[in-house]
């Protein structure tokens, strides 16, 4: 009997202590006016969407950057799907993500499933955490918007259903895309493998750019190997994306992910006569295997390589709970997606549903032929695969589960209410709702000011208080639209109208209207946030001197504000004012000197000016000093240690070789350096 189940997982998890109170501005740049696109040395039969409808940044979402390392809440509410072989555990509070999958026949975790939930820099809003399979759809390029944000659940029974079993469904509508993304999770009686049917649509009249990977990590073992269908890779190779060979590369068979010797993302050229698959299979030829329909045919393989760094970075994101218990943290990632790589978006038609079936549970194959030959051990998952789940049966079960796809039932947990919005938006126009089946709630607070431009053509509300950073910010076209009406006319002296404009675009790189925008915006009121648009603005034009003082001025504005002291910081500290930073440091409240970039920043700042041992102290204090939202591919605190320590040897007369130091582990974040 298959049991769908509410329950609490037991793990120590961080507080998110919500989001920036700024707009995601800060990771757009001036376009190159002659860039052709990413450089390859790809065949003209590659077929790669490299250059086709990329971001430059997650605007209008606001970054998930308030949290801490230390992990003071215990409990995560989950759901638990259950027959007589398999317990698969979900966490709609995170994304949805399915955090466990554990093979009851076997009595094995077929997934790295992570013993806290600790989030680090890895995904477009910040905030990301490691283990389980992630759904990542919408927006390009990195982990979906929502990855640390709860989704939109539904459960149904299984005489709603139709299946003869309970299925937990959720869903969430992604704001940049303009897409709705549904999975519904099943497990039927005597099925030894969790069933997994997606459902993405674009029910606009456009065409879109569309994304999606099932990013699935499984524990770190030496003698496991990912046996997939394909014989190459798409790979950056000198600066540019190229195909390598598989198994093989550089003499290392990279298949097994434990030999490559640092961090490197392979995309693997499946073949498009076999059924696509993943697998991880241990000495004994048993682990996970995914497999899916035909829609989803990318396939790659992540690993952190063999280097300190690598470890420390998967230590930092799992390791000690800070109550007493240690986990190893260290393992690989093996994904799927639309698309052959995480480069490339590929268009998806208007009034367009894509679907798939994606099948994981647990596989055993001859050993002898899974670390053999390469075309054997492919031969070998692939038969074993038909005899276990005919792909046959797996497209039919597409076609089957078509009506439960679009059954309707309320929500049990709801998400935020931006779909709930555009709905009103669509009942203005007489248009139909999106995914009419699905419940989006109600709209709530981030959504009133817009609801109020809808209803009544202005974006103010007569109770504005710009002490007080705006929720919330829009970027689609149907949005700018009424924005633009309004600047015209009941909001043309109204500030925050031609500053969410000039916010709109200059997400879209439309830097001279937002300039015009912002000079209009300050007239009406000059305040933090429109200062802080405008800091970014020079910043991006290449004023970093002119960007850092502006900024400074937005901080000073609104002292109180958390975001605008660690964004301030980092513009001098890009402005290389060192003198500037480290006395604007000295400002600050007892609260924001604790914040641990507030901390980096003044210890570069002393680093710079030759204040070694308030930078060593820094650095060094409580077993080191630790940036909780450090970026992936960030070695910000590393270069430090490096910099610090060579002008202390020089000082004290000693030796000291960047070129053979290693820094403590620590401080070690060097994706690209092996053993």
């Amino acid at each position: 009997m298959t049991t769908l189940t509410k329950s609490t997982l037991p793990i120590w998890s961080a507080e998110m202590n919500g989001t920036s109170t700024l707009p995601l501005l800060y990771d757009i740049g001036q376009p190159d006016p002659d860039s052709e696109g990413p450089a390859s040395d790809l065949a003209d039969d590659d077929e790669l969407w490299l250059s086709y409808s990329g971001l430059s940044s997650a605007f209008p979402y606001k970054s998930q950057d308030n949290y801490t390392h230390e992990l003071p809440k215990y409990g995560v509410e989950c759901y638990v799907l259950e027959n007589e072989h398999l317990r698969a555990t979900f966490v709609p509070g995170e994304g949805g993500k399915l955090w466990s999958l554990y093979d009851k026949d076997a009595d094995k975790e077929l997934l790295f499933a992570n013993h806290v939930y600790r989030p680090a820099y890895l995904a477009l809003r910040n905030a990301w955490a490691s283990g389980g399979v992630e759904w990542n759809c919408g927006a390009f390029v990195g982990h979906h918007p929502y990855t640390c944000s709860t989704v939109f659940t539904a459960t149904l029974t299984a005489e709603q259903s139709g299946l003869g079993c309970p299925v937990l469904r959720m869903y969430s509508y992604e704001r940049i895309r303009a897409v709705t993304h549904q999975m519904d999770f099943y497990l039927p009686e005597g099925a030894k493998f969790l069933h997994c049917r997606m459902r993405v649509v674009n029910d606009s009249w456009r065409e879109t750019a569309m994304y999606w990977w099932s990013n699935i990590a499984v524990p770190s073992d030496d003698k496991a190997r990912n046996i997939v269908p394909a014989d190459g890779a798409y790979t950056p190779v000198n600066g540019k994306v190229s195909c390598v060979p598989v198994p093989e590369y550089n003499g290392v068979d990279v298949t097994y992910p434990t030999r490559n010797p640092i961090a490197v993302d392979y995309f693997y050229k499946t073949l498009p006569t076999s059924r696509y698959y993943t697998s991880h299979l241990d000495e004994n030829g048993y682990g996970l295997v995914e497999a899916s329909t035909s829609r989803l045919k990318g396939r790659k393989l992540f690993v952190w390589g063999r280097g300190q760094g690598g470890r420390k970075w998967q230590d930092f994101l799992s390791g000690d709970d800070g109550h007493g218990k240690y986990q190893d943290g260290r393992y690989c990632e093996i994904q799927c997606g639309l698309a052959h790589s995480q480069f490339e978006c590929i268009p998806m038609p208007p009034k367009t549903a894509w679907e798939w079936i994606e099948y994981y549970g647990p596989l055993h194959a001859d050993p002898a032929k899974v670390h053999g030959a390469w075309h054997d051990a492919q031969n070998e998952v692939y038969a074993r695969l038909e005899e276990e789940a005919p792909i046959a049966a797996m497209e039919q079960e597409l076609i089957d589960t078509k009506a439960m796809a679009l059954t309707a039932v309320p929500a049990v947990i709801y998400g935020e209410g931006w779909a709930a919005l555009e709905n009103l938006r669509r009942d203005k126009k007489g248009m139909p709702h999106i995914c009419p089946h699905l419940d989006f709630g109600v709209t709530g607070e981030e959504q009133k000011m817009w609801e109020h431009l809808l209803m009544t053509g202005s974006l103010n509300e007569n109770n504005d208080d710009d002490t007080v950073a705006p929720i919330s910010y829009q970027r689609r076209n149907e949005w700018i639209r009424l924005l633009k009406k309004a600047a015209l006319g009941p909001d043309k002296y109204y500030w925050k109208t031609h500053y969410m404009l000039a916010c709109a675009y200059m997400a879209d790189k439309e830097f001279d209207d937002a300039e015009a925008e912002l000079e209009k915006s300050c007239l009406c009121r000059t305040n933090a946030w429109n200062t802080y648009a405008r800091a970014e603005l020079l910043r991006i034009r290449g004023n970093q001197r002119a960007a850092a003082e502006t900024m400074l001025s937005a901080s000073y504005m609104a002292k109180d504000d958390n975001s605008l002291c660690k964004m301030t910081a980092r513009m001098l500290a890009r402005a290389e004012m060192w003198q500037v930073l480290f006395e604007y440091t000295d400002t600050l409240s007892e609260e924001q000197k604790h914040l641990h970039r507030i901390r980096f920043y003044r210890a570069l700042a002393a680093e710079k000016l030759g204040k070694l041992d308030i930078a060593d102290a820094l650095l060094y204090e409580d077993g080191g000093l630790e940036i909780p939202d450090i970026q992936e591919g960030e070695i910000s605190i590393t270069n430090l240690w490096y910099d610090l320590e060579e002008k202390k040897a020089k000082r004290d007369g000693k030796p000291f070789d960047r070129k053979t130091a290693v820094p403590p582990m620590v401080f070690d974040f060097r994706m690209n350096v092996a053993d």
